[in-house]
């Protein structure tokens, strides 16, 4: 098993857009149902950003998403990220589903999960969604992976 050892940087910190919930296992033996991937053009979203940033970002990011993206240095890279991850999953769940719905939650590691709310979630039923992102300067990318349970569980 591998342990990651964290510290916070001060006693008590949790920094905002945190989740303290660990991320729940893959499903043992699932398979993948479907797949999605996404880019998004950092720059398009920094001059979203600089126009209107607070109802920008209201328009695509949760409360929790919006605290942790506002608070960066540079917030236009964070937000691309989560963007495209959440088109992504919306490729993954075949659409018909909105981008509020679809919340990157980060680990204390660091490490991306989605959580799922109303016809999102009704999409994805039982399923798992991974994800993973990153991002550059200029690009932002997600994938996105929609895992159905073992069947014979």
């Amino acid at each position: 098993m591998h342990r990651v050892n964290w510290k916070p940087k001060r006693p008590g910190a949790i920094e905002a857009g945190v989740s303290l919930i660990p991320r729940p296992p893959l499903p043992a033996g699932g398979r993948v149902v479907a797949v999605g991937v996404d880019l998004v053009d950092v720059g398009r979203v920094r001059v979203a950003l600089a126009r209107h940033p607070r109802r920008f970002a209201a328009r695509v990011l949760s409360p929790s998403e919006a605290a942790y993206c506002l608070t960066r240095p540079d917030p236009a890279p964070h937000v691309a990220a989560r963007f495209a991850a959440k088109e992504a999953v919306i490729k993954c769940l075949g659409g018909g589903c909105a981008l509020k719905e679809i919340e990157v939650v980060r680990a204390l590691s660091g490490s991306p999960s989605i959580t799922l709310t109303g016809r999102a979630a009704e999409r994805a039923g039982r399923c798992a969604v991974l994800v993973s992102l990153s991002h550059l300067a200029d690009l932002a990318a997600a994938f996105a992976v929609l895992v159905a349970p073992d069947s014979s569980a």
